[in-house]
């Protein structure tokens, strides 16, 4: 079952332009690059999909080798309903696509680690 659901969130991912990069799906959003990995969280029956999501911007370099988890903001997002989960989440972040945008909503990414080099730049 998370093979399929994993394949249906790509799929979704792919069509609201997230590109392959270094073997990860990046979605270029004006200054940012939002990673978007899809993984399970769990084994076996009881295991569920996350979307391991991260903001990395050429200011805070170097870019990103491992994905979202490189990243210098990184939050998981559980997939409780595949499709809508994911949609809502497309649409918050290609809504920022700034540094000041992404400082400013922040708060709409709960759990967000955010780490000192992006902090800097954020102003926080």
């Amino acid at each position: 079952m998370v093979s399929e659901s994993r394949a249906a969130v790509v799929k979704l991912l792919k069509a609201r332009g997230a590109k392959a990069r270094r073997g990860h799906l990046r979605i270029a959003v004006g200054d940012l690059f939002w990673y978007v990995d899809p993984r399970a969280d769990g084994v076996g029956r009881n295991a569920y999909l996350v979307l391991e999501v991260g903001c990395w911007t050429p200011a805070a370099a170097p870019e990103p080798d491992g994905g979202a988890v490189d990243c210098p903001l990184l939050v998981d997002v559980p997939l409780e309903d595949l499709i809508a989960d994911t949609t809502r989440l497309l649409d918050l972040i290609t809504s920022i696509g700034d540094l000041a945008t992404l400082g400013a909503r922040l708060d709409e990414l709960p759990g967000a680690l955010v780490d000192q080099s992006l902090r800097d730049l954020l102003g926080a």
